[in-house]
């Protein structure tokens, strides 16, 4: 007895296979980068040119914002192909001058559909690079061999400062050249002081929050969290009994120093000595080192850690 293969069935497999495959390479970070990039891309060649706000200031003037616009518009490009912690940190003080510099281009020409579409893509480019599946990504890329590397949320009480210390940034750096261009040479010295300044001071700060990570490696887990910690904590596999979302009346030391979103408790067979920031001390009412049976860490994507916690045969609820 022949027995016949479905043509029929194997197309199906087939299909299947291509599905999971296709599934597999296309994930929703892949797929927000690419997003991401093209957008940043076209930006330029929509009308969003700050050659039209420039038109009644004088030729050097003309001259110094247009190229710093194109400066600023190839960095922010080389950040958004270039996937690592510092490249972040970069794409994440570029975004916010592109969306002011199109918002400014609309509101100082008439409103026509050019003008909506460019501030319309100026705010997809601003949400996607401070979107935690795009920052999840730019971590991950700097991981070593067998590591699992997730962003963690900033505090709270530093969102105020950082976007204040980013406006310094960012208000310095495209000041100082266009004062300089305009001759007003005293704003313009100032300005330029700041701009060093903020950069060999400031950014490091600022890079810090992308240097926030719960990364799973071989041995267990590694809070890696100088905002909080005065040393990473790591934790044992054999010691690490449970990764759950955290409840309103959980027992556990908060990481997290007051963040948003649901963070995850990390609940230990022996307690851990956790050696605290001048931050977390004083978040905790502690002195700069506790004993904790459990934790809570808060990463963007708490989903994304349960799922690689089950993978590597840590229980979860």
């Amino acid at each position: 007895m022949v027995l016949r293969r479905d043509p029929g069935r194997d197309l199906g497999f087939a299909t299947y296979d291509v599905l999971v495959k296709l599934k597999r390479e296309l994930r929703l970070d892949t797929v927000l980068i690419w997003m991401l990039r093209f957008l940043i891309g076209i930006l330029p060649f929509i009308g969003a040119g700050v050659g039209l706000v420039l038109d009644d200031r004088s030729r050097d003037v003309q001259v110094v914002g247009t190229a710093l616009a194109w400066t600023l518009w190839g960095v922010t490009v080389v950040a958004s192909f270039v996937s690592h912690p510092i490249s972040l940190t970069g794409l994440r003080l570029g975004t916010p001058i592109i969306f002011c510099a199109v918002a400014v281009v609309a509101i100082s020409q008439e409103l026509d559909a050019v003008q909506i579409i460019g501030v319309a893509i100026g705010v997809a480019i601003l949400l996607l690079s401070f979107s935690a599946e795009i920052g999840g990504l730019y971590v991950q890329a700097s991981a070593y061999g067998d590591e699992r590397r997730f962003a963690l949320r900033p505090p709270v009480v530093l969102v105020a400062p950082v976007l204040l210390t980013a406006l310094v940034v960012d208000g310095s750096i495209v000041a100082a050249p266009l004062l300089l261009a305009a001759r007003n040479w005293w704003l313009g010295s100032v300005s330029a002081t700041a701009a060093i300044a903020s950069c060999i001071l400031l950014v490091p700060r600022i890079h810090q929050l992308s240097r926030r990570w719960l990364v799973f490696v071989p041995a267990g887990l590694v809070v890696h969290d100088n905002t909080v910690l005065s040393m990473n904590l790591m934790i044992r596999k054999q010691n690490l009994t449970q990764i759950q979302l955290a409840n309103s009346e959980t027992q556990a030391a908060d990481l997290t120093a007051l963040t948003w979103g649901v963070p995850l408790e990390l609940s230990f067979r022996e307690s851990v000595d956790v050696r605290l920031s001048a931050i977390g001390a004083r978040h905790l009412k502690a002195l700069s080192q506790i004993h904790a049976q459990a934790i809570l860490v808060s990463p963007s994507r708490p989903g994304a850690v349960l799922r690689a916690a089950r993978e590597k045969n840590i229980r979860t609820n």
